[in-house]
C-alpha cells in the first residue's frame, strides 16, 4: 500500500483538529461554561501518547491480521466503507455504555469526561486502554466487511478520525450543509453533562434502546 495513503491517514484529522481549534474565536459554541479553555494538566501529552497508540494499534492490527483487513489486489465496492462505519457504530455504542459503568468509569472512562463542553483536541483526550478499546472495535468490523482494498481501507480510517474530530467539535456552523457536524457535536456535548447519547455516527441505537439525551443547539 502506497505510503502517501497512510500519511493521508494521519495528516487530514490532524488538520481537521487544527481548523475546528482555531474556529472556535470565529462561530460560536454549541455550549459554555466558566471552566471552559481551561487547560487540564497534561492535556496535550495525553493527545500525543494518545496518537502514537493509535497509530501503534493499526500497525499492529496490519501486521496480525492484515490478510483480514485489507487485501492489495482488491478494489472494495464504494459502501464497503460504510457498511464497515455502521458495524463500528453499533459495536462501539455497547463499548461505550460500558465504558460507563462504574468501575470502567471510575478506572479509564473518566478521564475523558475531565472536561464538560469538549473541543475537537478532546477527540484524543482517553485513556489509551478507551483508545485501543476503540479502535479494537473498528478494526473489528473492517474484519467482518473486508478485506478491504487499501483505498477503501484509508478512505474508512480518515472517515472514522474525522467523524470523531467533529462529534467533539462543539461548534455551530451557521450553514446548511453543516448539520450534521452541528447535529454531531450537539449530541456529543450533551452526552458530557447527561446520562445518554451514547452512539456516534447514527442515533439510531439510542432512539432503539432507549439512551437518548435532549441537545441544545446553538
Amino acid at each position: 500500500m502506497s505510503p502517501f495513503l497512510y500519511l493521508a491517514a494521519i495528516a487530514v484529522p490532524s488538520i481537521a483538529i487544527a481548523l475546528c481549534q482555531s474556529m472556535h474565536s470565529g462561530l460560536p459554541r454549541l455550549r459554555r461554561a466558566s471552566s471552559d479553555g481551561v487547560l487540564i494538566d497534561g492535556r496535550y501529552r495525553n493527545v500525543a501518547v494518545n496518537g502514537g497508540v493509535a497509530l501503534a494499534a493499526y500497525v499492529a492490527g496490519i501486521v496480525l491480521l492484515g490478510g483480514y483487513l485489507v487485501d492489495a489486489g482488491r478494489t472494495s465496492r464504494w459502501y464497503a466503507p460504510l457498511l464497515v462505519l455502521l458495524l463500528y457504530d453499533f459495536g462501539y455504542y455497547w463499548l461505550h455504555r460500558a465504558l460507563h459503568w462504574r468501575s470502567l468509569m471510575r478506572r479509564v472512562h473518566w478521564v475523558h469526561h475531565r472536561t464538560s463542553h469538549p473541543t475537537a483536541v478532546d477527540s484524543l483526550y482517553l485513556h489509551p486502554l478507551e483508545t485501543v478499546a476503540g479502535l479494537v472495535v473498528l478494526l473489528a468490523s473492517m474484519a467482518a466487511v473486508g478485506p478491504l482494498g487499501p483505498g477503501a481501507f484509508v478512505a474508512t480510517a480518515i472517515a472514522h478520525s474525522l467523524v470523531n474530530v467533529l462529534v467533539h467539535a462543539n461548534l455551530s456552523i451557521p450553514a446548511r450543509l453543516a448539520w450534521l457536524t452541528n447535529h454531531w457535536s450537539a449530541r456529543h456535548d450533551a452526552h458530557h453533562s447527561s446520562s445518554g447519547n451514547f452512539g456516534t455516527i447514527t442515533p439510531l441505537w439510542d432512539w432503539l434502546f432507549g439512551t437518548s439525551a435532549r441537545t441544545q443547539h446553538a
